[in-house]
């Protein structure tokens, strides 16, 4: 498989409302969260960047870090802030809760791009009455910006509409299964007992072993 140039963005401009904290900054051992995601995603990515509310809470990060360019405009404006930034094509967002992150997984996303606008993975099938879109764990390009600041214009903030006004490539379960068989990739912390339980899923990954009871998400 041909490597792919490609930027890595970390979005880390969420609320919180159900940690009640900034969950990017919580520390899981001797890392912060974004930090452990960070280090999976560089892995894949020549250049990476973090992009934030206020980027003086990541100074200690050995990363550039960007504000928003539009305010208050949720995940799209995080990742067309990232996309403004980029000097690659193939961009990687990934949210900034996701330590978990399979670096093979990733490197199939970007190779199968081709003239896609953007590679986005879904973790129930199609048939189901509403596939998840794993669209802060996707390849996207730059020419979604032109589409992205004009959905920006119009107030629609919904990352998941972007995929019906571009030409995405979806990945379903039965092909990204090959490169990351427990979607550990999309495991992500919203509250304290997913902290927890990703801290445990950690803890096992770093003994060489993976407890299947601590499986979710795919």
């Amino acid at each position: 498989m041909d490597a792919v140039k490609a930027t890595g963005v970390i979005l880390a401009g969420g609320d919180s409302r159900r940690m009640g904290r900034n969950k990017a900054l919580m520390r899981l051992g001797d890392e912060t969260l974004v930090s452990h995601t960070l280090k999976r995603l560089r892995m894949v990515t020549g250049e990476t960047m973090v992009i934030a509310n206020s980027a003086h809470l990541y100074s200690e990060l050995n990363a550039r870090v960007y504000e928003d360019l539009i305010p208050k405009s949720g995940a799209l404006g995080g990742v067309y802030t990232g996309l403004t930034h980029a000097v690659n094509n193939s961009v990687l967002c990934i949210a900034c809760d996701m330590p978990l992150l399979q670096p093979k997984l990733m490197n199939y996303l970007l190779s199968v791009l081709g003239d896609h606008d953007a590679v986005v993975p879904y973790t129930r099938e199609l048939e189901e009455s509403n596939p998840k879109l794993q669209t802060l764990c996707a390849v996207y390009t730059l020419r979604c910006n032109r589409v992205i600041r004009q959905m920006l214009e119009e107030g629609e903030l919904r990352l998941h509409a972007l995929c019906n006004r571009i030409n995405v490539r979806r990945v379903p379960p039965g092909e990204w299964r090959e490169f990351d068989p427990d979607g550990l990739s999309f495991v992500n912390v919203n509250t304290r007992e997913d902290f927890e339980r990703v801290k445990e899923m950690l803890e096992h990954e770093t003994m060489g072993e993976f407890d299947v009871n601590c499986r979710r998400g795919a």
